[in-house]
């Protein structure tokens, strides 16, 4: 005789029919996958062929954290292989397959946000997909205020005094405001101030080890201010060094436009 479901299992497995792959559930329940195939079934749940190798672009959304309509956009301008499936004669959904999507993600990870994924939500992660999740960590620590907010009298002043010592850099100066690189640059010649921070050793020569550290992290999925701080040099350096190297950037995605090899 089978293990008697409770009304919690059978909550969750309503729930997360469609948005987990059915291995997943079975796993998080402590089921065979047959098992839970069987009773989605008995409830209605439509066809588990439907969801067992891939999930809803409408779901995938809810699990990605991201709106529904920057997802279509990923179908038509950056060729996510979603496909229409047809559910019902009278309903059809996009849909996408783990294997595919995961393929696609790869190839665009710069484009997504792995520390809002929870581990498993989507099947089996490939390799990558933990150093992704530590970048976009990372990322969150350098995010600086959206660069309409207003300078205050006090941002001016803090700025003024970190030129005045002579002995703070940009990354730093940006670190303390919590604006962009580019920012600070930009008010520091709005307000027609003489001082400019330290410089870091951008205009040095790039050893191999350095370009083949910064391609690395680059394809990885890191920030340009997670870079430089690990090269000691400024994120716009960095990228400057990166364009040099030949890359260009679509929706924050490095694309190679000349060869270069990291062995």
């Amino acid at each position: 005789m089978g293990k008697f479901w409770t009304q919690e299992e059978l909550d969750f497995l309503e729930d997360k029919w469609g948005v987990f792959n059915r291995e997943t559930i079975a796993k998080k329940l402590g089921r065979s996958s047959n098992a839970v195939m069987l009773k989605a079934q008995r409830m209605g749940l439509g066809d588990p062929l439907t969801h067992i190798d891939g999930i809803t672009i409408s779901k995938l959304s809810q699990v990605l954290n991201t709106h529904y309509g920057i997802l279509k956009n990923w179908i038509k301008k950056y060729k996510m292989p979603a496909k229409q499936k047809r559910l019902t004669k009278e309903k059809s959904v996009w849909m996408i397959s783990y294997q595919d999507f995961w393929k696609w993600a790869e190839k665009n990870r710069h484009m997504l946000d792995f520390s809002r994924l929870e581990r498993l939500s989507l099947g089996p992660e490939p390799g990558w997909v933990e150093e992704k999740r530590r970048a976009d960590q990372l990322k969150k620590l350098h995010v600086p205020k959206p660069h309409n907010t207003p300078w205050s009298l006090k941002d001016d002043s803090k700025l003024k005094w970190m030129l005045s010592k002579h002995k703070y850099s940009y990354p730093e100066i940006s670190d303390e405001l919590k604006r962009s690189q580019g920012a600070i640059k930009k008010r520091i010649r709005d307000l027609g101030l003489k001082e400019r921070p330290v410089r870091l050793p951008n205009h040095n020569k790039y050893s191999p080890e350095e370009e083949k550290k910064l391609v690395t992290l680059l394809e990885q999925g890191y920030c340009f201010e997670e870079i430089a701080e690990q090269l000691n040099r400024s994120a716009l350096g960095v990228r400057g060094k990166a364009e040099r190297m030949g890359y260009k950037f679509v929706n924050g995605v490095p694309k190679k436009q000349s060869k270069w090899v990291v062995s």
